[in-house]
């Protein structure tokens, strides 16, 4: 019996609320006792028969609904069969996939036959039978599950990367989790594990206990290692990782992360820590070097914590128990702590903790700095901790002379176990007012005046320059006469007053032309300050390590800190050009010099090689040239401005082409020692990909030190990867004879799989 939508409507009223309508017109019905039918026909022999809906079907209840080629609902059984190419979504948006199914009429139990769906993340799962018990679990026999693809582009069937093949697989929706029995995990469809059980996370689920991937190999200084992280999801916003290292020479390095986010900020604290042995030692040449710390550690850590709209308090913590145990472990900041990958290892750890207040226009905050050296030759009770450190900065308008003043303050307390102490009390105002006039000239007029008092206690005592290891009498004394130490004591303060005006003119000019834009500016600052250097009064503690370049021509001041100060008079000249074609192709440049009325030790006196202090500084300036994403090459150099000399430069250039990408680094600088004097070191790094195929490819790299004529770093990759899967087969030769270590050569071995792990 063929019915439209109005009779079948008339003929059920009063019964069990099932109803059909046309497929362009349903809208679902929010009563949960009723099963609302769209399809094409909908057709019933009697009253008490099934209903039976052909054609774009679908049965909907709540919000669960099925879409199939034809549904036979059974009043009197409450049992709805559902039969060519079935999808059942549920509640939470899960759909699934089948050849033909049973299911009750609230949809919640039932008998799936020939079961897909594809979860969250694309992870797939697959059985012959599936048993649905409710919104609690669902029950698979014969089951397959992966996070790879399972076809091809052209919709071809293709053996995914890897899979694993159960006898029974449960799907546990409450406590999402899928479990495995008796599994087979096959990569590339041949088995290589058994295990009668497994579980891991359902791919709906962001966070969830359980065990991470491990990774393992071989290094000279720890010999076979094998490290097993393991998650704890403690809460919504706060989890932690447990990741042990074992090690054959080594020992067992206990090690983990602590991760908390809320609403007002977030912190992450990742620690290790080691008990000494007589396998955990230092190794030079493959023999124990001198006696270790009892405890070997590290804390790294870093967090905010908003206490209003304008009140914060930081903190980023660095500290190892020794200088060699990153070395020794091969311990690095991670994850949410990682850095950007370091031409040099880091010679020096800083941490710091901070409240501050920031407003638009204002910042104060209160500070306190610590630092840790882990240079071989240096003794950390000499090396120096601010605390506290007080900074103000607030910007005001001035509207009787136009422009913007800027008042600073700060107070600096650095403090040392066994050396000299210092404290720095500055205050300044800045103002500077910006004007273009109507054929395009652009003006800046600025002025500053700063004050400062440098307060010095036990200065006898020296710093840590004055006291490196193995540093005879005579040079400890000669160190000491460079500081300003008084005839009279230990003690001593100097006060100074540092004026400082100036103007600044730009033309920026543009053209532009049918397939490319030029762009030139020339650019002139004058500025003037009083002739005094305070070079013998003032101890050069926050300016050691300073270069000039292009991005510090046009400082008015162009120390890195407080201590050294610019004087006299001076002119800072630069001119930059751009051009950028229609083909991709950009070249842009700068160049630039300082000139000065009288010459000037500041930038000499504590041994820096900055080419500055002279009438004439050296050249600075940069090229930087790309062409569309496949080239990029940028150079930054300092030129000796009598004859030419590349003082110092540094370029770094990447290219892509077809399968092949790399990338190229050079490094030539001059840097003054803890001694004051001036050392040259030069390095190069490179690294280079090749795409084999599409999943596989190899990769090298090294860091070349030109100035000691050896490698510093070697290693060689191969990597696969595709869309569920990344494994990386690693060697590296890394000497690290900065600390009296040998060579150490490294093999890693590497697998992420996706719908497995986190």
């Amino acid at each position: 019996m063929q019915v439209s939508r109005k009779a079948l409507l008339a003929g059920l009223a009063g019964g069990m609320a099932i109803t059909a309508v046309s497929h362009a017109q349903f809208s679902p019905t929010t009563e949960d006792e009723s099963v609302v039918f769209e399809a094409d026909t909908v057709t019933r022999q009697t009253k008490d028969s099934p209903v039976i809906a052909e054609g774009n079907v679908k049965a909907y209840y709540g919000e669960r609904f099925i879409t199939s080629d034809r549904i036979v609902y059974d009043p009197t059984t409450d049992i709805v069969t559902a039969i060519g190419n079935v999808s059942i979504t549920e509640a939470d948006g899960q759909t699934y996939f089948a050849d033909d199914i049973v299911l009750t009429g609230d949809m919640a139990d039932g008998v799936v036959n020939n079961f897909s769906a594809l979860l969250e993340g694309d992870a797939r799962l697959a059985s012959a039978t599936l048993v649905k018990e409710g919104d609690e679990r669902n029950i698979l026999n014969r089951a397959v599950y992966t996070g790879c693809d399972v076809c091809t582009e052209d919709g071809s069937p293709k053996t995914p990367s890897w899979q694993l093949k159960a006898l029974r697989v449960v799907q546990d929706k409450e406590e999402k989790v899928i479990r495995f029995r008796n599994a087979f995990f096959e990569v590339k469809g041949v088995p290589i594990m058994y295990t009668p059980y497994m579980q891991i996370p359902d791919p709906s689920v962001k966070r969830q206990s359980g065990l991470l991937t491990p990774s393992f190999g071989s290094t000279t200084t720890q010999g076979v290692y094998l490290e097993t992280p393991y998650y704890f999801a403690i809460s919504d916003y706060q989890d932690f990782t447990f990741r042990p290292k074992f090690m054959e020479t080594q020992g067992v390095l206990l090690q983990g992360e602590y991760r908390i986010n809320n609403w007002r900020g977030g912190s992450v604290i990742q620690a290790g820590i080691i008990d000494a042995n007589e396998n955990n030692e230092y190794f030079v040449s493959g023999q124990p070097s001198g006696n270790t710390p009892e405890n070997r550690f590290h804390l790294f850590g870093k967090g905010h914590q908003n206490f209003s709209e304008s009140w914060r308090a930081s903190f980023d913590a660095n500290y190892v128990s020794d200088k060699r145990y990153l070395q020794t472990y091969d311990v690095s900041r991670v994850g949410n702590l990682e850095v950007g990958s370091e031409l040099f290892r880091p010679d020096r750890l800083s941490s710091e903790i901070k409240l501050q207040r920031r407003t638009d226009r204002s910042l104060f905050a209160l500070e306190g700095l610590g630092f840790q050296s882990l240079r071989s030759n240096e003794d950390n009770s000499y090396v120096a901790q601010g605390v506290p450190r007080i900074r103000y900065n607030g910007v005001f308008d001035t509207p009787r002379v136009g422009g913007q003043t800027t008042l600073n303050g700060q107070f600096l307390s650095l403090r040392r176990e066994n050396g000299l102490d210092s404290y720095l009390t500055t205050v300044s105002a800045d103002w500077e007012r910006r004007f273009t006039s109507t054929n395009g000239h652009m003006f800046r007029v600025f002025g500053q005046a700063r004050g400062d008092i440098h307060s010095y206690q036990d200065l006898e005592a020296g710093n840590e320059v004055c006291n490196i290891d193995n540093l005879s009498a005579a040079a400890y004394q000669e160190c000491i006469v460079t500081l300003p130490l008084p005839e009279d004591g230990g003690s001593t303060a100097v006060s100074r007053f540092l004026p400082t005006a100036g103007v600044e003119w730009s033309y920026p000019l543009a053209k532009q032309t049918g397939n490319a834009t030029y762009i030139v500016e020339p650019r002139i600052q004058l500025i003037a300050s009083p002739e005094a250097d305070y070079i013998d009064e003032v101890l050069n503690e926050d300016s050691q390590y300073y270069e000039f370049d292009t991005t510090t021509l046009f400082s008015e001041n162009k120390s890195a800190g407080y201590d050294i100060w610019e004087d006299g008079q001076r002119a800072n000249i630069g001119l930059s050009a751009a051009a950028i074609f229609d083909n991709g192709l950009s070249v842009e440049g700068e160049i630039g010099q300082q000139f000065r009325s009288e010459e000037s030790s500041v930038y000499s006196a504590y041994g820096l090689q900055t080419g500055l202090g002279g009438t004439e500084s050296d050249i600075v300036g940069t090229v930087n040239v790309g062409w569309n994403n496949s080239l990029y090459f940028n150079n930054s150099f300092r030129l000796d401005k009598d004859d030419g000399t590349v003082r110092r430069a540094e370029t770094q250039l990447y290219g892509v082409y077809g399968r092949l990408k790399g990338s190229a680094s050079y490094l030539k600088t001059q840097q003054p020692d803890l001694t004051g004097v001036s050392q040259v070191e030069e390095f190069v790094n490179a690294s280079v990909q090749y795409n084999i195929t599409r999943e596989w490819a190899v990769a090298a790299g090294a860091i070349r030190d030109v100035t000691a004529g050896e490698n510093t770093k070697e290693e060689i990759s191969l990597i696969y990867q595709d869309e569920c899967t990344r494994i990386i087969l690693g060697y590296r030769n890394d000497p690290r004879r900065d600390l009296d270590f040998d060579f150490d050569k490294s093999i890693t071995f590497k697998i992420e799989l996706l719908g497995i792990t986190q």
